[in-house]
């Protein structure tokens, strides 16, 4: 708390320029920060130069009083030919994952599956941040999609959901899996647990969400009437991973996921604080590759509060050997995707 009050105590205290001394700590800290393609784009949405400095000064040196080491874990990028790096754009890879190993994870009960699978990717986001810092498009891969699947981790390849990957060898596997079907550069990967989101959404606070309809699900365990709700990590957990709920869909799951984690960013921008808080609870719970420390994770999470950030789904269509199933629709799919490795904004028109 006392970090949190400081930043707080540093956008009271800049109510116009920054203090010379303050300004001084600012330049300091930049000249010492790696150079990166990736533009950070501040908060030039909220119109303020207190915040702004605060932002761009609080925030890295409170994450980075703990110092740079994740404590959840690490794991090397694929191994062997992968797409070629094309300008200086930044590609992160996100995944949550059901598994249940730990306490805090056990109590969401066994894994329903048919493989009796250890551990599956329950969302796969592909983030592409821009290089002027100006854009960020998050394009989720929905985990119910067919793809022929690389051999990994002593696993075979072959007609498999995505979301097998990671049971098969975990982030490193989906990894390997997402670049060789989209062809694009992925320069860090990021997972999270159940446990391990429900503490990044307590750091925030609450986020505000509206249910058109009531919910009842006892598999989430989440009953909400209609209207707005401001939901804890717990609740959040069930509202991201309803299932059985408006037309009963991956599609739309994912459609309930983009508005929430719309929400979560907008909370987000609005309080520095929060931004520094949620940092520092993903330090200590998500899963990276060995490039990504707390201050690259600052340096992303605090472009994305400043770019333009616009979610989408890479298309798809019915599988045409398993109607439950999807697969990527093509041409479509493969513009996408080579648009992302251009470089080239995709904004809301692909949804």
């Amino acid at each position: 708390m006392d970090d949190l009050r400081m930043l707080r105590d540093f956008g009271d205290e800049l109510e116009h320029e920054p203090p010379a001394t303050l300004a001084g700590r600012r330049r300091s800290f930049m000249e010492r920060r790696p150079r990166r393609g990736f533009r950070l784009g501040g908060w030039p949405m909220l119109g303020l130069a207190a915040v702004a400095t605060a932002a761009a000064v609080a925030v890295p040196m409170v994450v980075l009083k703990g110092g740079d080491q994740l404590t959840a874990g690490t794991v090397a990028p694929p191994a062997g030919a992968r797409p070629a790096k094309s300008g200086q754009a930044i590609n992160v890879l996100l995944v949550g994952s059901d598994t249940r190993e730990g306490e805090a994870n056990a109590k969401y009960g066994p894994i329903q599956s048919r493989t009796g699978a250890g551990a599956r990717a329950d969302t796969i986001i592909l983030l592409h941040l821009s290089a002027d810092g100006r854009s960020a498009d998050a394009v989720n891969l929905p985990r119910d999609s067919m793809a022929e699947l690389p051999s990994c981790a002593g696993a075979p390849g072959g007609q498999r959901m995505l979301n097998a990957a990671l049971d098969a060898g975990g982030l490193r596997c989906v990894w390997e899996s997402v670049e060789k079907l989209t062809k694009v550069r992925i320069d860090h990967a990021v997972e999270v647990d159940f446990a391990g989101f429900k503490t990044m959404v307590d750091a925030v606070g609450t986020v505000r969400v509206k249910v058109d309809t009531p919910i009842d699900d006892r598999k989430s365990k989440l009953k909400l009437p209609a209207g707005e709700h401001e939901l804890n990590g717990e609740q959040a957990l069930g509202y991201v991973r309803l299932r059985y709920y408006a037309d009963g869909s991956d599609l739309s799951r994912i459609k309930r996921q983009h508005g929430f984690l719309a929400a979560m960013a907008a909370e987000v921008r609005s309080d520095p604080a929060k931004l520094a808080a949620l940092i520092r609870a993903a330090s200590e719970v998500v899963t990276t590759d060995d490039g990504l420390g707390v201050s690259q994770m600052a340096d992303i999470a605090r472009g994305v509060s400043g770019a333009k950030l616009h979610f989408s789904t890479v298309p798809v269509e019915p599988h045409p050997q398993d109607r439950h199933r999807l697969q990527w629709k093509q041409p479509e799919a493969g513009r996408l995707f080579q648009a992302i490795a251009d470089d080239q904004p995709i904004g809301p028109k692909v949804q």
